[in-house]
């Protein structure tokens, strides 16, 4: 793999050179009176402006990890910092107003609005923000320009393809200014031309915006790119250092 470097599991990292430090994390869940560890003493670092992949069968846990990193849920045991806070001790509107200000995600099914047009499904997390909407129309309409949608900011959903529709996600996740992206399989309902094109056009923002993009994928053909790689099997990071 070309300029790929596995994760660092050096927790005393400073935290200005690091989105995320997960110490020691353990998630279990409870199905039909049985304990499944989702994921077992994770130890990493995420650095700050990288594209980080994240990476690993069906069920080994990715989605658990991401749902932890993207403050959606939380772990059973261990600490986790998180632009330098310890976000676990936020109460859950603490955690929702950091998420809502530093977070922003793309999803597998896109989840955009379909009564919405490509410009207000953008402006939508703006909603929540103070700013008129003139400044928000203008923020979608510059990051829908950004990645290549100038001349579809009109159109219903219905009118445009699903590489364009995945450009409209990435759009909305930038609008809001994050430090960190969360992409949960973001190419899986799309082909391999258009899989290659979203997966450059999001290092291409992360060059742009200086934003650390944190991406998913049980595809190993997409991890031939610059960055950094967590390799999760069984609910635990293998590179991380981890001998259990």
């Amino acid at each position: 793999m070309n300029s790929i470097h596995h994760i660092s599991n050096n927790t005393h990292s400073t935290a200005e050179n690091n989105i995320a430090i997960f110490n020691a994390v353990v998630k279990k869940y409870n199905m039909d009176g049985y304990q499944f560890t989702a994921i077992k003493n994770a130890k990493c670092t995420i650095q700050k402006g990288e594209i980080t992949f994240v990476y690993g069968p069906s069920g080994s846990g990715k989605s658990t990890f991401l749902n932890i990193l993207g403050m959606l849920d939380k772990p059973d045991e261990g600490q986790i910092t998180i632009l330098g806070q310890d976000v676990l001790s936020m109460n859950d509107n603490q955690a929702a107003d950091f998420r809502a200000q530093h977070i922003g995600f793309i999803f597998q099914s896109f989840n955009l609005i379909p009564v919405l047009s490509v410009r207000e499904n953008v402006e939508f997390p703006l909603l929540h923000h103070n700013i008129s909407r003139h400044e928000r129309r203008k923020k979608a309409e510059y990051y829908l320009e950004s990645v290549g949608l100038k001349d579809y900011i009109n159109r219903r959903l219905s009118e445009i393809s699903g590489g364009q529709r995945q450009r409209v996600a990435i759009a909305r996740a930038l609008v809001t200014t994050p430090a960190l992206v969360i992409a949960d399989e973001p190419t899986a309902n799309l082909d391999s031309s258009t899989s290659n094109e979203i997966i450059h056009l999001m290092l291409e923002m992360r060059r742009q915006f200086d934003t650390s993009f944190v991406i998913c994928t049980h595809n190993e053909n997409l991890l031939n790119k610059s960055g950094q790689l967590i390799h999760i099997v069984d609910g635990k990071l293998k590179d991380a250092g981890d001998s259990q």
